[in-house]
């Protein structure tokens, strides 16, 4: 029950300040900011009011900078941040070096701020190293945002232990995702609903190079979401593992059910470089009879060679093994050069090798609708054979 409010805010959060229930209705009549290590906690049962376009800010104007942001409520006492009498308001945004604890809280009618794909929670990272955990979320829900729900970008990340994330309601022709962010985020992505929105994916974004290397920068665990992955938003975007500066070994592991879709031209690359050296990366896609992994075509309507395939550049480590996959429509042109004594004209395939794996630890898996080979081995050295295990259904090649 209120008793003293409603309590209007704008401007900066001077040191350490709370948000109480009975001060509530918290009205954001103008943009709050959180920063130079000042730090915003909002009680359980409070609620807040944002007018239309603002936002609230955590370490940010000015960078790099601190800033804190708590909601926490209870399953009893929960809090939400909503638009001011239906105003579509901006939203939470955290810069690097700012974090946010969120639990119990419902998000509606955000994403009205400018470039933030439509989003209602914003995080930007900054980190060297790829990952950088910036919110934590537990029973956390967002509903009719005008673009996406989440938007994780320069290595922006969940905190480990996050859980129950909700997103619905959200999405425009522009950024129809529930959720859209790096694959520096896969591992800590929580569990949740990602459906009842205009388009039921999570879109992945890959990166890019940094200062610390190329692609996913550190293991991973691909979780699964009950949606499937969309890799990348344009043509001829690669998902890459590996590729550090230092050379360590990085493995991405990839659960049982996941569906990744590939937009035309795109990859999975299982480091990029072509060398005679051990690779960087090892890819473990290990699916069941029951719930295979799935490798497919972004199309609405695929077709054979809608997307490139898996490379594996530089010679594939040991620890290298997909079990119960499904690699669909792949086959495209990958522009590579490759070393072969087979007589053929093309070295395009589902899968790539570059260099003699050490073992056919591809097995149980269904390759079909391919436009190139099923799978291609590009190098001088002696043949692994694939065939006793795996399926070909619908391979030109």
């Amino acid at each position: 029950t209120t008793t003293t409010g409603p309590t209007v805010h704008s401007g900066d959060v001077d040191g350490d300040e709370v948000w109480t229930a009975e001060a509530g209705p918290h009205i954001v009549e103008r943009t709050v900011n959180v920063r130079n290590g000042a730090k915003l906690t909002i009680e359980p049962c409070a609620e807040v009011r944002v007018k239309s376009g603002q936002q609230i800010n955590v370490a940010y104007p000015i960078t790099p900078n601190t800033g804190t942001f708590i909601a926490e409520g209870t399953a009893k006492r929960p809090i939400r941040i909503v638009g001011d009498e239906g105003a579509r308001w901006a939203s939470l945004a955290i810069r690097g070096g700012g974090t946010a604890r969120l639990a119990h809280v419902t998000f509606e009618n955000g994403g009205g701020g400018d470039f933030q794909h439509g989003a209602t929670l914003a995080a930007y990272g900054g980190s060297a190293e790829g990952s950088e955990p910036m919110v934590f979320a537990d029973h956390v829900t967002i509903k009719g945002s005008l673009g996406t729900g989440v938007w994780l970008t320069r290595g922006a990340a969940f905190v480990e232990g996050s859980r129950d994330l909700t997103v619905t309601g959200s999405g425009n022709e522009a950024d129809p995702y529930p959720v859209e962010m790096e694959e520096h985020a896969f591992d800590t992505f929580p569990t949740g609903s990602y459906t009842g929105n205009r388009k039921d994916e999570i879109l992945v974004n890959p990166a890019g190079g940094n200062v610390a290397g190329s692609g996913l920068l550190a293991d991973a665990t691909v979780h699964d979401r009950g949606v499937p992955y969309h890799i990348g938003d344009s043509i001829n975007e690669s998902l890459r593992i590996g590729g550090r500066v230092d050379k360590k070994l990085v493995t991405m592991t990839i659960e049982a059910g996941v569906v990744m879709k590939f937009m035309p031209g795109g990859s999975l690359k299982v480091q990029h470089f072509t060398t005679s050296e051990p690779s960087t990366a090892s890819l473990r896609a290990l699916g069941t009879a029951a719930k295979p992994i799935v490798f497919t075509s972004a199309s609405d309507a695929p077709a054979p060679g809608d997307w490139v395939g898996v490379w594996y550049g530089g010679i594939p480590d040991a620890s290298n093994r997909l079990d119960h996959v499904k690699i669909q429509y792949a086959g495209a042109d990958c522009g590579c050069v490759l070393n072969t004594c087979s007589n053929i004209s093309e070295h395009e395939g589902a899968v790539i090798f570059t260099a003699q794996p050490p073992s056919a630890f591809i097995t149980n898996t269904t390759f079909s609708n391919i436009a190139g080979h099923g799978i291609t081995q590009g190098f001088d050295g002696s043949l692994v054979d694939f065939k006793p295990t795996n399926t070909f259904q619908g391979v030109s090649g």
